[in-house]
């Protein structure tokens, strides 16, 4: 998949940004810019190492002075969308951080066209205070993209991004930031939140906890939201998470005659190996179920790991049987 995304920084990509550029700043040099990002080890660069080349390319013709270079940004910004124009939010990563009200302004321009949660990161862990004020009042924005900013950039843990370990020891500032975005109406913001609360919940599952019972309730799509950003406790069986889901945490004790059964007793990569399942519900009331399964594995360095898959919720009736069939590959 990485692969097939850093191809979307091709040199059609590369001569449309220099025009871009070249149409608000006519000294700069298309050819020169398209020579500097195209070097012999182009190919062999990685999606983010592109970025970055193309970023510090910029940067070698635009002005030196951030506060000049800025605007040039923030005009051709919405010529440019999707994950490929996030070098334009990369290149204030890099060379804007010592001017923070500009660098803010035009992340706020440049999120609403790409997205720029790994952009701001350096900014949360240089001006914390600072920055975390600007995200509580971006969590009011009248613009989606950037509110889905003022929570996607504040994760702890977000894949690809730099870690913000002083989140991950306390997330305090995020709170405000996420109460005001739970009730939120966009599925772009929601799937943010839920994925802030999942990241948090990895190293302080009582606060996430705790916030996902304040606000449980609220309407189906906080629930939804909520349901999400649980998701790592509720695989790991948290007995209050399962109740708050309307699960029983002792139902599997009601669950009889539990069967398992594979089509060949081995497998090797690359095949399908197929699996029956079937379970009985022995109590006189109703159950609410969730089914999956666990595929164990061994790490390139060895170590044991083990993936969850999610299968079926269903209300399995009194004294009912069920049985089933999945694949695994």
């Amino acid at each position: 998949m990485a692969e097939a995304l850093k191809e979307q920084y091709s040199p059609s990509f590369i001569d449309r940004l220099g025009t871009a550029i070249a149409a608000v700043t006519p000294t700069f040099d298309v050819a020169t810019f398209r020579d500097a990002c195209l070097t012999p080890d182009w190919p062999t660069l990685k999606l983010m190492a592109r970025s970055d080349r193309i970023a510090a390319a910029m940067h070698a013709q635009l002005p030196a002075d951030f506060q000049t270079a800025a605007p040039i940004l923030r005009a051709i910004g919405p010529q440019f969308t999707g994950l490929v124009a996030v070098c334009l939010p990369n290149y204030v990563a890099k060379y804007g951080t010592d001017y923070w009200e500009d660098a803010m302004q035009t992340l706020a321009v440049l999120t609403q066209y790409s997205s720029a949660e790994f952009a701001i990161r350096p900014f949360i862990l240089r001006y914390p205070e600072q920055t975390a004020a600007q995200m509580l009042t971006w969590s009011q924005s009248s613009s989606v993209d950037v509110r889905r900013l003022a929570s996607e950039g504040m994760r702890p843990r977000l894949p690809w991004g730099i870690r913000l370990q002083p989140y991950v020891v306390d997330p305090t500032p995020i709170w405000p930031i996420l109460n005001r975005l739970i009730t939120d109406d966009a599925e772009y913001v929601q799937k943010s939140v839920a994925n802030n609360l999942n990241d948090i919940s990895k190293d302080h599952p009582d606060d996430v906890i705790a916030f996902a019972q304040a606000h449980w309730g609220q309407g189906p799509r906080t629930n939804w939201v909520l349901t999400r950003g649980l998701r790592t406790l509720f695989k790991q069986g948290n007995p209050t998470v399962l109740t708050l889901l309307g699960y029983d945490p002792a139902a599997a004790q009601r669950v009889r005659a539990v069967r398992l059964v594979g089509d060949t007793a081995t497998v090797t990569l690359g095949e399908t190996l197929t699996l029956d399942y079937q379970l009985s519900n022995a109590g006189s009331e109703t159950l609410p179920l969730y089914l999956g399964y666990r595929v164990h594995y061994v790490r390139q360095n060895k170590t044991d790991a083990f993936k969850d898959f999610f299968l079926k919720r269903l209300q399995l009736k009194a004294s009912a049987d069920f049985s089933g069939r999945f694949k695994v590959k």
